[in-house]
């Protein structure tokens, strides 16, 4: 059928399709690097794919600006790029590539904030997000291409190169944007800096403590980026006197959950598939609790703690028993997310699938035809 005149063509290819398919190699990445303690051929692939999915970024922000966002897009952007991290940075701690401390203290601010953000929403507080914290995430990605760079070069000349093209590679960009549409990318500046300072503890020659410090630079910024929110917001939230049970157990489980997930994967005997499963769905649950908090459709205490609190408390068994049983207890927290998470996405569906603006369009077409109906 030929669309009206006027109509807006629909795409082949949507915004949420290419944010769907980054989610499907994202596992893979984390098998390769696991892979890659023994074949670097996997730590290649793991690097090719990641960087191809963090490029694919720029391309469901393409069309969702050119076709318009959608809830759903909305919801599921920035939760791709938080599950992206869990499935790349968790591997790297478990490989002993970087400390575990440091990418469990990176996981805790994630989930702190995105608790405070989730109390702000039902209270209809607003914040203002600092270009640091959009450039925060883009800064965790990168961290993830050098990090497996330095067991694929081993270090020498070509690592060099690396951060000559990190430090000018952005001013070069961020030039050409001025010159081009007089627009400056502020973002330039923050990257050139970080390359600079990881190539200056690099020429100490020890390359293991470089990739120590670019953890500590990507934890700094990750930690940084979070300022607004828990100091400008924590004081706007305290000053309503309203802070109740919900908010405590959702910010007591920002540090449980990634304290039990790290306590379990550096400890524990058991596989480290369920542990990091139960990450990612928990990074998944955040945005939606995050939009759930604005429609004032949150889960409350209970159910936030049984879930969150419930697999902690089974992790963290599985990091002090050993043989089948923390296996089975490991398998066991993942079920238990899987299950909680699941169930809150169907509960919430009608508000991230549009289905009540859809409702909504049905009942006016619906009322509209009526007279016309009539009057025949």
């Amino acid at each position: 059928m030929t669309p009206p005149p006027g109509a807006k063509k629909k795409p082949l290819i949507t915004a949420n399709m290419v944010t769907f398919a980054r989610l499907i190699p994202m596992p893979l990445v984390s098998w390769w690097v696991y892979q890659g303690k023994g074949d670097k051929d996997s730590l290649w692939l793991a690097l090719i794919v990641g960087t191809l999915i963090g490029c694919t970024d720029f391309i469901d922000g393409y069309l969702a600006r050119k076709h318009g966002p959608t809830v759903l897009g909305g919801l599921m952007d920035p939760i791709a790029d938080k599950v992206f991290i869990a499935f790349a940075y968790m591997p790297f701690a478990d490989t002993g590539l970087v400390p575990a401390w440091a990418c469990a203290l990176m996981f805790v601010r994630e989930f702190f904030v995105t608790g405070l953000r989730s109390a702000y929403e039902q209270r209809d507080l607003s914040l203002k997000t600092s270009y640091l914290a959009k450039a925060k995430t883009w800064t965790q990605m990168q961290g993830i291409g050098v990090i497996v760079l330095f067991p694929l070069t081993e270090g020498g000349r070509v690592m060099e190169w690396i951060f000559w093209t990190g430090i000018a590679g952005p001013l070069v960009a961020a030039g050409a944007l001025w010159a081009v549409k007089k627009k400056l990318w502020r973002g330039a500046f923050f990257m050139s800096a970080a390359f600079v300072a990881v190539m200056l503890v690099y020429q100490r020659g020890d390359h293991a403590f470089t990739m120590d410090f670019c953890m500590f630079v990507i934890v700094g910024i990750t930690w940084i980026s979070g300022l607004d929110y828990i100091v400008g917001g924590w004081t706007q939230l305290r000053s309503r006197r309203d802070f109740n049970r919900a908010d405590a157990v959702r910010l007591v489980s920002s540090v449980t959950v990634p304290a039990a997930v790290f306590f379990a994967l550096v400890e524990s005997p058991a596989p480290a598939w369920p542990v990091i499963a139960v990450l990612a769905l928990e990074l998944a649950m955040g945005g939606l609790d995050n939009l759930l908090s604005h429609h004032r459709k949150a889960s409350g205490a209970l159910a936030w703690g049984a879930r969150t609190l419930g697999s902690s408390a089974l992790l963290a068994a599985a990091a002090i028993l050993d043989g089948d049983a923390a296996t089975w207890l490991a398998i066991a927290a993942a079920v238990v997310t899987f299950v909680g998470v699941a169930w809150e996405f169907w509960r919430g569906r009608d508000y991230y699938l549009d289905q009540r603006i859809r409702d909504k369009a049905s009942r006016n077409a619906a009322a509209a035809a009526t007279p016309a109906a009539g009057s025949t």
